[in-house]
């Protein structure tokens, strides 16, 4: 009778250890990721910066003044508002009739 509890209490003190040690490389395994983590972390940090960098020159580009600036560089004239394009025949509308 002896036996069996000594040999019971020999596989509990060998499960724990064995648990302990695998509690130890899973913490060291984690702590590894875990610069990893911070790496990844600063350059998604540095990849929304340079978005929000890119969306607001696409947005400068694509404004009304910046582009009629360029087209002024570039030898384009606004066009006067009186000017304006008549038709000798103005064109009926296709489903006028129907």
């Amino acid at each position: 009778m002896k036996k069996i509890e000594l040999s019971i209490f020999c596989f509990f003190v060998i499960l724990a250890l064995g648990l302990i040690c695998a509690k130890i490389g899973v913490d060291t395994l984690f702590t590894a990721s875990g610069a990893e983590y911070s790496q990844i972390q600063s350059v998604t940090q540095k990849l929304q910066t340079e978005n929000i960098i890119l969306k607001e020159k696409i947005l400068t580009k694509s404004s009304y003044y910046y582009i009629a600036s360029e087209a002024a560089t570039m030898g384009f004239v606004p066009v006067d508002a009186k000017t304006s394009i008549v038709l000798a025949n103005p064109v009926e509308p296709f489903a006028y009739n129907q």
